[in-house]
Order: structure tokens, then sequence, then C-alpha cells
């Protein structure tokens, strides 16, 4: 289920008190989400070009962070309302 096209998985994340969200990053810039233990899909969402090296949970598990250190880009996702809580890309030399 984690098979997307040649992409490869980077990063993954689950909340500690909320272990039926899976967070998997992509080496081509997706993530994806997913309700566990049946690995529902829940949403995917492209976020960049080069790989999500993290990912991470808030406490609440409301909001996903993702970074890729090749452009050192840094998004928060609000995946039940699906809007922005931050991105930020810092310089590319």
């Amino acid at each position: 289920f984690l098979q997307k096209g040649h992409a490869s998985v980077q990063s993954v994340a689950m909340h500690p008190k909320r272990p039926d969200l899976l967070v998997v990053g992509f080496n081509n810039g997706v993530f994806s989400l997913f309700e566990m233990p049946t690995a529902t899909h829940i949403q995917s969402l492209s976020v960049s070009q080069h790989e999500l090296k993290t990912a991470a949970v808030n406490c609440t598990g409301e909001w996903i962070a993702l970074a890729s250190a090749k452009l050192g880009q840094v998004l928060v996702w609000e995946w039940q309302s699906e809007t922005y809580v931050l991105k930020q890309q810092g310089h590319f030399y």
C-alpha cells in the first residue's frame, strides 16, 4: 500500500496517542496520510519536488509537519481542513 509509482519512502510518523494516523513522506515530494490498521488512504499531496526527509505529527494529531532538506523547506499541514498552517523555504545557494 506504500507503493507510489517509482517513489520510495523517506520518512514516517505516527502520533503516539493516536496510532491510527500514519504519515508517509516520499522521495518525490509527495506525502500520504493513512488510517491504520486498515491502511485506508485519507489524502495525498505533492508539497515539493524533492524528498521529504522528516515527518511529524503535533500533540493533538491535527497538524502534520514535513521537511525537505534539499531546498530548506518546512511545511505544516492541517489535514482535516486541508490547509497550510505554515509554508517556509530558506535560502538556496
